[in-house]
């Protein structure tokens, strides 16, 4: 039973009778209330209760879409109601696409009927999907928009058309290792009129030039913005591509067989709006950086391993290319690019950047008018050097005042030239010395506390380290990236400044790790056939 609330007391001021010459002391009344204690007690909340039952389905699936991938699949597991919701607001999926996942696609795309990017991978120990497997996917995906297929040697020409009919608004499309030619890629481009980037790599059935013959000059590609080709034996089959896609904007060419100067001379007639061309390891000239120069947006611009590139083809494209923000120069240490080429981009590109350097030896006559004109370099990358000592790093040091972030491996630099970072180049964030053997550990733990902000990474050479290893330089691009291969030299010696490529991840780092060591015996051993034959 409750209890009744107690009456309240009251006190009042009492004064007394005698007289007093103190005055009557005044007491405060007090005021105590007492409330019935409730009777009634709270029970605790079912324990199966689901706060998310009150959520609209669009509320969910857009928290869905905020998850990664893993954290996706274990909430499909929840319930029955999130297994559906999860699988039909699913944008984004990759299969293993073994001839066994046949029977499994009717019921696959049933639940996720939304899928807009999808990537196909096989084993390539493995029997993949065929034509009718391709088919029956692109059936169940009209609205597929980025396609990614990967050692799918099963599927044939006939198969890409059946995808090219059932996707008409593919914007993306990267294959590599299949076993169909050109008449595959032409079909897609004349269906999918919203096709933006093309990659293409080690397709088989380019092997023979008699069975690939080139695509149709007929297809005009407007809505094409990036193209990519590597190790193709017979890529020129789609010159007449490149050449007919009047807003092409990158171009992306790796050990790719043949001449492709005419190439570069037919992009300079029909597609002048080009920012973006990288060249490695193909039979590329003077006539080509010439036939370049009419290409006024030209912004980056990567040559690796282009032995017939020297300074005069590099000279006259600076000359007319006055945008150029990013340079990267592999010169394979042929010596044919040097201080001439590099005074030109001194004086010609103000809006420079980033400039990365292998196998080239700059001396400090052009490596000050780099420093000097181009106030906004912030990377710079040096590597395998035989002229960039103490005095060329002073310049810089003294010099560029932008510079954010600085790589040294290679060099004949000591601790001397060192120290003249400790008070140059004030907005220096992030330097990395490795493989110079005059550059001790306790001078780079000394610059590390003189310049607190500063991070120092320093790899002390070994004891059997001779020569920096080529291989090591640039990445050997034998990833399976889309059109986002870059060399080492963005990425390995810290100077990427975008999020294209996150290497933060551990995946992401060993993969990097795994490529490099993968291609380094090929490279080294070239490197040695080349200079053995001289």
């Amino acid at each position: 039973m409750g209890q009744t609330g107690s009456t309240p007391l009251t006190r009042f001021p009492s004064f007394s009778n005698r007289r007093s010459n103190s005055k009557p002391q005044l007491t405060s009344p007090t005021l105590t209330i007492s409330f019935p204690t409730p009777s009634i007690q709270s029970s605790p909340p079912p324990p199966d209760l689901d706060y998310t039952s009150e959520l609209p389905d669009e509320v969910l699936c857009v928290v869905f879409h905020l998850l990664p991938s893993s954290d996706r699949k274990r909430c499909s597991l929840v319930c029955r109601r999130w297994w559906l919701l999860e699988g039909q607001s699913r944008q984004r999926l990759a299969l293993n696409a073994q001839h066994s996942l046949l029977d499994s696609i009717p019921t696959l795309f049933d639940r996720f009927s939304s899928v807009s990017k999808l990537a196909l991978k096989c084993d390539r120990r493995s029997d993949s999907i065929g034509d009718e497997g391709l088919a029956l996917i692109a059936r169940r995906c009209p609205g597929l928009t980025r396609l990614k297929l990967r050692a799918c040697r099963a599927v044939t020409d006939a198969g890409m058309e059946a995808l090219a009919e059932s996707c008409p608004k593919l914007c993306k499309l990267s294959v590599g290792s299949c076993s169909f030619g050109s008449k595959g890629i032409e079909a897609v481009l004349r269906a999918c009129t919203h096709l933006e980037e093309l990659s293409v790599k080690r397709l088989r059935g380019l092997s023979d030039s008699n069975a690939s013959p080139p695509v149709s000059a007929e297809i005009v590609a407007r809505s094409l913005r990036a193209v990519c080709l590597k190790e193709l034996y017979n890529g020129q089959c789609f010159s007449t591509v490149i050449s007919n896609s009047p807003n092409l904007k990158v171009l992306k060419l790796f050990r790719c067989a043949g001449d492709w100067d005419p190439l570069l001379e037919d992009i300079s007639v029909k597609v002048l709006g080009v920012t973006e061309v990288h060249l490695e390891k193909l039979q590329v000239s003077d006539r080509g950086l010439m036939a370049l120069s009419a290409c006024p947006s030209l912004e980056v611009l990567h040559l690796v391993k282009t032995p017939e590139c020297t300074d005069t083809g590099l000279t006259v494209l600076a000359e007319k290319c006055n945008l150029l923000r990013k340079i990267h120069i592999d010169g394979w240490k042929t010596n044919r690019i040097g201080d001439q080429g590099l005074i030109a981009i001194a004086k010609r590109c103000p809006n420079l950047q980033e400039l990365v350097l292998i196998g080239v030896n700059p001396t400090a006559r052009s490596l000050e008018l780099v420093a000097t004109n181009c106030a906004n370099l912030e990377r710079l990358a040096l590597c395998g050097s035989e002229t960039f000592g103490d005095a060329e790093i002073t310049c810089i040091a003294a010099k560029c005042l932008a510079l954010k972030k600085l790589c040294i491996k290679g060099c004949p630099i000591s601790d001397l030239g060192m120290e003249a970072l400790a008070e140059g180049c004030p907005r220096l964030v992030k330097v990395k010395v490795k493989k110079c053997r005059g550059v001790t550990a306790e001078f780079a733990e000394w610059l590390r506390m003189s310049r607190g902000s500063l991070a120092v990474n320093f790899d002390a050479p070994g004891p059997t380290d001779g020569a920096p290893d080529v291989s090591e330089m640039v990445e050997n691009a034998g990833s399976e990236g889309d059109l986002d291969d870059r060399s080492v030299a963005g990425e390995q010696l810290g100077l990427s400044n975008g999020n294209a490529l996150n290497s933060g991840t551990r995946a992401s780092a060993w993969k990097t790790r795994v490529s490099i060591f993968a291609g380094r015996n090929f490279f080294v051993s070239a490197f040695r056939r080349l200079h053995g034959s001289q």
